[in-house]
């Protein structure tokens, strides 16, 4: 399907954004947070409240922010989210719409986490605060007014990676925390070399330059670009928790996204992947613009109250 039109002029208008800096990563995601806050959070639906809170994790306190719905049957779902931004940038205000949106209509508490970045914290710091984070959710979702026996996830791009990352330690563990995860055009393989990786390596937001110095900022070596907690695509993923995969056409990741769903499937996990086509990475924070954002957001929406109501 050709690129849509909307897709283009938001790349015009993205084109505005700072250039990486590899000199000033710290720049760069102030920059970048400042246009994400801007440009993709104009339009917040309303909630019964938003509050912010602190979650108490094995190096401290992070940020996070809880959002209510308008739902009277208690208690209700958790959905815990973690943001995207190569792990490098990102927060919760970069997501507030999305995550507003997707509390309201999936009738779910939302808990997004503000885990810490790179390049000041280095792999796996981030993959232990999500995880912190899932269990501290767990332990306290009765303060949330939630139920701790529906704990999902979902994230996009670096929060992708995340979900599937935190879903193995849990099962690993033996605590079967995560029922259900959202997996938003993820990344989960740091060494891809497939079609789409160079497909679309330039000009469509997400390049292959960027996504490497990305690299750079997260991993303190090339090594722990296979580890089994950042490509994820490499562990053995036997008894995931049941994942819905969103990609996108004009996308680096797609292709590694897809091939994540069909391998859960081949190791008896519930899996399927939905392709939207004529969008970029980035396309549900983009749905102030995208009707395909918009589209995306209802889908990932109506599968968390679908589980939520079982």
């Amino acid at each position: 399907m050709p690129l849509d039109p909307k897709v283009r002029e938001l790349l015009n208008i993205m084109s505005s954004m700072s250039n990486i800096n590899e000199n000033d990563p710290f720049k760069f995601r102030k920059e970048r947070n400042e246009v994400f806050i801007k440009l993709f959070n104009k339009n917040k639906v309303e909630l019964r409240e938003v509050k912010d809170i602190e979650i108490n994790t094995r190096d401290g306190a992070l940020k996070a922010r809880v959002y209510m719905p308008f739902e009277s049957r208690n208690p209700l779902p958790v959905t815990v989210y973690f943001h995207g931004g190569g792990f490098v940038y990102g927060n919760r205000d970069t997501h507030d719409s999305v995550c507003r949106l997707i509390s309201r209509l999936s009738g779910s508490i939302l808990v997004s986490v503000d885990y810490r970045l790179a390049p000041e914290n280095k792999f796996p710091k981030a993959v232990y605060d999500a995880y912190d984070s899932v269990k501290w959710v767990s332990n306290n979702a009765d303060k949330l007014n939630g139920d701790n026996n529906r704990i999902f996830l979902a994230g996009d791009s670096a929060g992708g990676n995340l979900c599937s990352a935190v879903s193995l330690i849990s099962r690993d563990n033996k605590e079967e925390l995560v029922k259900y995860q959202v997996m938003i055009y993820p990344v989960v393989n740091f060494k891809d070399s497939s079609p789409s990786m160079f497909e679309f390596s330039e000009g469509y937001f997400l390049t292959r330059e960027r996504m490497n110095w990305y690299n750079k900022q997260y991993f303190e070596s090339e090594e722990d670009c296979f580890n089994p907690l950042a490509s994820t695509i490499n562990a053995d993923l036997r008894g995931l928790p049941e994942t819905l995969v969103i990609t996108a056409e004009y996308d680096p990741l797609r292709d590694q996204g897809e091939t994540f769903a069909h391998l859960l499937k081949l190791n008896g996990v519930k899996a399927s992947s939905i392709r939207y086509n004529g969008v970029i990475h980035g396309f549900v924070s983009f749905h102030d613009y995208l009707y395909a954002g918009k589209e995306a957001i209802a889908t990932i929406s109506g599968s968390v109250r679908a589980k939520g109501e079982h």
